[in-house]
C-alpha cells in the first residue's frame, strides 16, 4: 500500500501540471461565421463576434483590432491599405470611423443621428462613400453620400436612392443599386423588390440600367473595365459573383456555389474576398479562380462566461395574461 501511494503522487502531480498548462494555453478557434470581409494587397479584415479582426491574406492567426461593447461592421481598407474605415457605435449611434490597421484611436468621421453604413473608399483615398437614411423621407431606404476622410459635412450624391455602389476608377461615374435585399432572408425571390444595377454619370446626371433582370443584383465592385457583382440569376438561384464587361456588355458567371449564397464580397487591388457557408474565400482577379482562406482566432471567450445582466431596459413588447396570473412554474 505504501509503495502504491508513493507511485500515485507523481502521477497526480503530472496530471495537475497538464491541466495547468492547458489552462494557460490560448483558445484557438477555426473561425467560422466570418462576416463582411475586405482585402488589401497583404491583409484581410472582417467582422467576427461583433469586433473587427485583421489577418494575413494567406491565412493564419487573426488579430482583434476593436473591442468595445458595441458592434462594428463593414470594415474597408483604404486604397493604400494603411487605414480601415468602418461603421461603429462607439458613441451611442452607428457612425463612420477610421483607424490605422496597426491600431490606434478611432477617428469619428460622421455625426448625424441616423445610422451610417460604410460602402467603400473613393479611388483617390481622400473620401469615403457611405449609405444613410439621414435625409430619407422614410427610413426604409438609404441614400448615398460622400464624406472627406478628414471629416466635415457630407455631400449627398445626386441619385434619390442608393444602398451599395462602386465609384469608377476615373471617378466620373458610379454603379449602384437603388434598393437592397442583402439583409433579408428571402430565397429565390422574383418580384418588384429585387434590385438592378444602374450606371450613373456625374457629368450628365443620366442613369442607365445595366443588368435588367428579374433576379437580384447587388454589391457592385469595379476593377478596370469590369464590374463584378452579386446575382442569383443562375439556375440554382444562389447568390454568386458575376462580371459585366463595360466595353462589350459581356456577362459572365464567375463563382458557381450551389448550396449556399455568397455574402458581401469586397474587392481589393488583386482579389475579391467573400464569405460562403461561414468560410472565407479569395477570388483572384487575373485567373478568376477561388481558394479558401483558413483563419484562426485566439480569444478568451469571455462573452460565454455566466454573468448577471440587467435586461429591464431591453423589454420591447409585453402582454398581460387574461387572468393576470401565471402558474408557479412559469413565474
Amino acid at each position: 500500500m505504501r509503495c502504491s501511494t508513493l507511485l500515485l503522487i507523481p502521477v497526480l502531480s503530472l496530471a495537475f501540471l497538464d491541466v495547468a498548462a492547458a489552462a494557460d494555453k490560448p483558445t484557438h478557434i477555426d473561425a467560422r461565421m466570418i462576416r463582411q470581409p475586405d482585402v488589401s494587397a497583404t491583409q484581410i479584415a472582417f467582422v467576427y463576434a461583433g469586433d473587427i479582426w485583421v489577418a494575413p491574406k494567406v491565412g493564419g492567426e487573426a488579430v482583434r483590432l476593436s473591442s468595445p461593447r458595441g458592434e462594428e461592421s463593414f470594415p474597408k481598407f483604404s486604397p493604400d491599405g494603411s487605414t480601415l474605415a468602418f461603421s461603429g457605435n462607439y458613441d451611442g449611434n452607428i457612425d463612420i470611423y477610421t483607424v490605422p490597421v496597426k491600431g490606434g484611436v478611432p477617428q469619428r468621421i460622421t455625426h448625424h443621428g441616423a445610422p451610417d453604413r460604410v460602402i467603400d473608399w473613393y479611388p483617390d483615398g481622400k473620401s469615403i462613400l457611405f449609405a444613410t437614411t439621414m435625409t430619407s423621407f422614410k427610413d426604409r431606404f438609404s441614400q448615398l453620400y460622400k464624406v472627406s476622410v478628414e471629416g466635415g459635412l457630407p455631400e449627398k450624391l445626386p441619385m434619390p436612392y442608393g444602398e451599395f455602389g462602386a465609384i469608377a476608377p476615373n471617378g466620373k461615374s458610379i454603379v449602384f443599386n437603388t434598393i437592397s435585399v442583402d439583409f433579408r432572408t428571402w430565397k429565390r425571390y422574383r418580384g418588384g423588390m429585387n434590385p438592378d444595377l444602374w450606371l450613373f454619370d456625374f457629368a450628365t446626371l443620366k442613369a442607365k440600367n445595366i443588368t435588367q433582370s428579374s433576379a437580384a443584383e447587388s454589391v457592385p465592385m469595379w476593377s478596370g473595365n469590369k464590374v463584378y457583382f452579386l446575382s442569383d440569376r443562375d439556375e440554382n438561384k444562389r447568390f454568386n459573383i458575376w462580371s459585366l464587361d463595360m466595353d462589350n456588355n459581356r456577362l459572365k458567371q464567375v463563382t458557381t456555389f450551389k448550396d449556399y449564397d455568397v455574402h458581401f464580397p469586397s474587392i481589393g487591388p488583386n482579389d475579391i474576398v467573400f464569405e460562403n457557408a461561414g468560410r472565407l474565400y479569395l477570388l483572384d482577379l487575373k485567373t478568376e479562380k477561388t481558394r479558401e482562406v483558413e483563419i484562426s482566432v485566439t480569444t478568451d471567450r469571455s462573452t460565454l462566461k455566466p454573468r448577471l445582466e440587467n435586461v429591464s431596459g431591453l423589454i420591447q413588447w409585453a402582454g398581460v395574461s387574461p387572468s393576470g396570473w401565471a402558474p408557479p412554474d412559469r413565474r
